[in-house]
């Protein structure tokens, strides 16, 4: 037995019967003397509460010795020994009941300085108020015009919210377009899945935003697509103008990450169109053109956590947006009001993504509890659920015939739903990686699919068209260019990336590489002049090639013959129909080569009976005969193409 005070045997063993502890008895005496309290429970505990241990043989203490002698100066060691440990026990207790105060001290510190800061700021809200009530009272108007100022807010505040004006122009959008979509067919000049099938990357932008925070979040095409709009995660937006190969604008102002941009979609406005912002500082900004660049012309701040997406009605007017805080609010862009904001018992986790159906009365939000619901914009109800992802919804993209619905998840599916039957009809399943981006062409023919790669699939059968990899870190968003020609992408890489099919570019090139050799420099320039403005090759390898003075043209380097005469014979089909046929008349002098369309100079259409490019396209090893050129005799062109 040992003491629980002291830690050695006791020479007189007592258990205390409110523990059931052993001590020496000269000790537990004494602390029941000092505190009167058990000292392992804490419980009251008189000298009656101990019971003696009979021992036998018992321990005798040794008769006293003087303090001269070794056994006496030991006794006086134990002694003082037993004092320390007594001591030291008390000052453990002492110890953690401090601590244990100390810690709810803290807590209620950090709690009194939440409170101090919220009275604070609605002592600031309280007393802008009262400046603004006292400035209204200072300018009074007459008692007729105070009753007319009142009648006007109160037509205000009935305007505010989706009423019959809103209603009415969103079934007038709606029907309009609607009845388009029902004739509209197949665009004749949609690019093929064949060519899809050979997108490769052809241009690439480097180093947009800044390295502190790097990465593009989020991108959209202006209705010119010469404009790409991006928002990173250094809290900026960039406007980069792809014809003149440069940033044109650089968008400051919000606080924290930009999580999606937008253009309005109007061409009608002379200056330049309307970019709208979204941010994690809880803020939408609606930007104007101006003298110099973009500036923000008003603030939306309906909501009390992050926005993390924003989409623009069919009309033009109106915007719809997201947040963390379980809310979608309805904005009028005129105004900069608020017309609604619906919060669901339903969503408690927010909202990560939104998107307008195609005709505008419906509204599809993904959330991060994995649901995506579908919304009547008139009533501001939930119509439908669609559940089957398990992770957060990181994109939704309707199609462009109103029919489907494809989403994204954290769970690495995307989800193909027939809004009809409101069903799941096709899952597409990603292996490895993240999905972080679903987007369909404008025709509804492709979707694409970004996240750790991109992959293009073609609707209806499913198949997977193109798998691309060339960025060096996550795509974060994209965009069809029109016609399905190009796919401009974006990532955390801070890289724009332009995707499309090698062969019609470079088999002009590989033309003009052949022609400039055995033509005038009036013809040169001619041909200089359309490619050069009208194409918009930002590249400057491309631009190089036609420039008439350029040693490339008329003594190509093997660097030059490996990167673009090889690429172009790989790339040309085989299986091209003779003879090619051209839409207008070819004379070799520049007027006339100005009047033959652009589309001429860069489409391909892959049936039998319409193919329209220029005539001396290699097909068969051989340049067209009228214009008395044999490609075999030319070594950089002297191997077939496949």
């Amino acid at each position: 037995m040992f003491c629980n005070l002291s830690g050695e045997p006791p020479q007189e063993p007592v258990i205390s019967k409110k523990s059931g502890h052993v001590y020496e008895k000269r000790l537990i005496v004494k602390y029941i003397a000092d505190y009167g309290k058990d000292p392992i429970n804490g419980e009251d505990i008189t000298e009656e509460d101990l019971l003696e241990v009979k021992t036998s043989p018992k321990t005798i203490k040794p008769r006293p010795p003087t303090l001269t002698s070794i056994p006496s100066l030991l006794a006086v060691f134990q002694n003082e020994w037993d004092s320390l440990m007594l001591e030291t026990f008390t000052l453990k207790q002492q110890y953690q009941q401090v601590r244990q105060e100390l810690s709810h001290a803290l807590y209620q510190y950090d709690a009194a300085c939440r409170v101090i800061a919220r009275l604070m700021k609605e002592r600031d809200a309280a007393r802008e108020a009262l400046a603004n009530v006292q400035a209204h009272i200072a300018v009074q108007p007459p008692s007729d015009a105070a009753a007319s100022e009142a009648n006007a807010m109160e037509i205000e505040e009935e305007k505010k919210g989706v009423n019959d004006t809103v209603i009415e122009k969103l079934n007038e959008t709606s029907a309009n377009l609607s009845k388009a979509r029902k004739k509209r067919k197949a665009p004749p000049d949609l690019t093929p899945a064949d060519t899809i099938k050979e997108f490769t990357q052809i241009t690439v932008v480097p180093s947009l935003h800044t390295t502190s925070n790097p990465g593009i979040i989020c991108l959209d095409l202006d209705q010119t697509e010469n404009l790409v709009l991006t928002g990173g995660n250094d809290k900026k937006a960039q406007i980069f103008n792809r014809e003149r190969n440069k940033v044109e604008n650089l968008l400051k102002g919000h606080t924290k990450k930009v999580t999606d941009v937008l253009w309005l979609g109007r061409t009608d406005s002379e200056q330049g169109d309307t970019v709208f912002t979204s941010s994690a500082d809880k803020t939408i900004r609606i930007w104007r053109p101006a003298a110099k660049g973009y500036k923000t012309e008003k603030t939306l701040t309906s909501h009390t956590s992050d926005v993390t997406g924003i989409a623009v009605h069919a009309t033009k007017d109106y915007l719809v947006s997201v947040s963390h805080d379980s809310t979608w609010a309805f904005h009028d862009i005129e105004t900069a009001q608020t017309l609604v904001k619906v919060e669901s018992n339903e969503v408690n986790d927010g909202y990560s993504t939104v998107e307008f159906h195609p005709d505008g009365l419906i509204l599809g939000t993904g959330t991060n509890d994995s649901v995506v619901r579908i919304w009547d914009v008139k009533s501001q109800q939930n119509v439908a659920s669609f559940t089957g992802h398990t992770g957060r919804v990181t994109s939704i993209s309707f199609s462009e015939n109103g029919y489907f619905l494809a989403t994204a998840s954290e769970d690495n599916l995307v989800k193909l739903w027939d809004l009809r039957k409101l069903s799941n009809f096709h899952t597409l399943t990603i292996d490895e990686g993240k999905i972080n981006k679903v987007v369909w062409d404008y025709s509804g023919h492709y979707l694409a699919v970004g996240g750790t790669d991109m992959r293009i699939y073609q609707s209806k059968t499913w198949n997977e068209l193109a798998v691309i990899s060339e960025n060096t870190a996550e795509i974060m968003d994209m965009k069809f260019g029109e016609l399905a020609k190009y796919l401009v992408v974006g990532g955390l890489d801070r890289s724009l990336r332009f995707f499309e099919c090698l062969y019609e570019k470079y088999v002009l090139i590989l033309w003009f590489e052949k022609r400039f050799r055995h033509h005038s420099q009036e013809l040169t320039l001619g041909l200089k002049s359309v490619t050069a403005s009208g194409l918009g090759w930002s590249d400057s390898f491309a631009n190089q090639i036609i420039d008439h003075d350029s040693d490339l043209v008329n003594h190509p380097s093997r660097p030059m013959k490996k990167a673009i005469l090889k690429p172009a014979r790989r790339l040309v089909p085989s299986n091209l129909p003779m003879p090619l046929k051209h839409d207008g008349t070819w004379k070799e002098h520049p007027e006339v080569f100005e009047e033959v369309t652009l589309r001429d100079l860069i489409r391909l259409k892959t049936s039998d009976s319409d193919i329209h490019l220029i005539k001396p396209i290699i097909s068969d090893g051989t340049m067209s005969p009228e214009f008395g050129l044999d490609v075999k005799s030319t070594s950089a062109h002297s191997q077939r193409p496949t």
